[in-house]
């Protein structure tokens, strides 16, 4: 009996014995094992965290892109270019008022002009009309998210203007000084931007919408290089009163006036503009937009009603539109008609029976070879009809180049003009009258 019990404790011990010699060799393996999962636990943790913040910062690049693309749809916008009244460089001045912000800008435009009336030469030390000596000021404080409130102050300062200086005249009236914009502003990003006071109109530089880069020395506005330039008399031998200015005119709307002015918000790179003066108003239809990766677009087409400032045009229309590609190639085209009142007469009295039109095309070419900055290049053709009298034909040709130099904010521009007037048989015979101007425009 005794031997019966002790042979099944023996077998019970084995076998508590080999269970503890099995739990001895598995434990460190679940231990093992366990220690594994939180590991595994702890990483999937960390790539979701990874996940989430790669997250984010697509969706922050996402929002910088469209940030981007506004900011290069607002560049295309500004660089439609107010041709020779280009965006002006800032700087920040102070004010007691935290929340408003005082910005001051200028430039200084002076070249030498050299003209030949076909007689004789002249050399004149002029600042240049296409884009005259200034000095402004921008003020604009916030009101909410979306409205702002602002003004503009900016007066010229010009010493012997291109388009002024003459052969009896190298220093026509000294100095002259204008003031350009005297202007309120408020502007909504909703509901567009609303002018009171002097300013462009909403006609103004429409006809003057220029993407080559050469518009400083060369643009629609023929007449601003030696417009005071007096034709010489070939029949007579004499100097006559007709000046290059008078046989050319762009009709760029209705420039800068007393005014109210609104501009609708931008729809498709298109913006509408109307005008009101004391008496007559304009209205005006502008376009800027970028066409794929390799065209920027920038135009417009203008009405204008004159009466302020004319006693013998009734209508005007006029447009502009400028073309660049990536590769710098660029174009240029514009143009304008004149209604005359049904009394506006030739300079001998006689009845006017034709409206003046005015026709301009631009081929141009941008580039940067030097590390300095871009240089352009340009060759344009203007044509004017019956400006000055009925049966006139006004030609002018130029070649034009700037080379741009922004660290310095500086440009030099070199350029040439042809002007040639005929009045037809049996009128007066005038000699042609080409000019060179060279020159810098200093900006800050």
């Amino acid at each position: 009996m005794a031997r019966l019990i002790k042979t099944p404790l023996r077998h019970c011990f084995a076998g508590i014995l080999l269970a503890g010699v099995i739990l001895l060799v598995a434990a460190p393996a679940l231990a093992v094992d366990e220690a594994m999962l939180k590991r595994m636990e702890e990483l999937i943790q960390q790539q979701q965290r990874q996940i989430e913040a790669q997250a984010k910062a697509i969706e922050k690049l996402q929002q910088q892109m469209g940030t981007m693309k506004e900011e290069v749809m607002e560049a295309a916008k500004q660089e439609i270019a107010l041709v020779a009244d280009p965006t002006p460089t800032k700087a920040m001045v102070s004010h007691k008022e935290d929340k408003v912000k005082l910005e001051l800008y200028g430039q200084v435009n002076r070249a030498a002009m050299v003209a030949d009336d076909g007689d004789s030469a002249d050399y004149y030390f002029v600042d240049n009309d296409a884009s005259s000596s200034r000095i402004g000021f921008l003020g604009d404080a916030r009101v909410n998210e979306d409205i702002t409130v602002g003004t503009r102050m900016e007066f010229e300062y010009q010493s012997n203007a291109s388009n002024l200086v003459n052969q009896k005249d190298k220093n026509p009236d000294g100095a002259s000084f204008d003031d350009r914009w005297i202007d309120a502003q408020i502007t909504s990003k909703r509901f567009g931007k609303l002018y009171l006071g002097k300013g462009s109109t909403a006609s103004d530089d429409t006809a003057e919408f220029d993407l080559s880069g050469t518009a400083l020395v060369g643009y629609s506005s023929v007449e601003d290089m030696a417009g005071g330039i007096r034709f010489y008399d070939k029949d007579t031998n004499t100097l006559s009163t007709v000046t290059v200015g008078d046989a050319f005119d762009n009709f760029d709307g209705l420039g800068r006036r007393n005014r109210i002015r609104y501009d609708s918000p931008n729809f498709a790179g298109f913006t509408l503009a109307l005008g009101a003066l004391s008496d007559g108003g304009d209205v005006a239809l502008k376009y800027a937009a970028r066409w794929g990766q390799h065209f920027k677009a920038a135009g417009a087409v203008a009405y204008a009603n004159p009466q302020a400032i004319s006693d013998t045009v009734d209508d005007q229309y006029n447009g502009s539109f400028s073309i660049l590609h990536s590769s710098g190639i660029n174009l240029t085209v514009a143009g304008g008609v004149q209604d005359l009142e049904n009394d506006a007469t030739n300079p001998d009295g006689s009845d006017r029976d034709d409206d003046p039109v005015f026709y301009y095309a631009k081929l141009g070419y941008r580039a940067q070879f030097i590390d300095a900055g871009e240089t352009r290049f340009s060759v344009d053709y203007a044509r004017n009809e019956d400006v000055a009298q009925d049966d006139d034909d006004a030609t002018s040709m130029g070649v034009q180049v700037v080379q741009d130099i922004p660290d310095w904010g500086m440009e030099y521009y070199l350029g040439y003009r042809w002007h040639e007037l005929d009045r037809g048989e049996g009128s007066t015979d005038f000699d042609d009258v080409n000019a060179v101007m060279s020159g810098v425009r200093m900006k800050f």
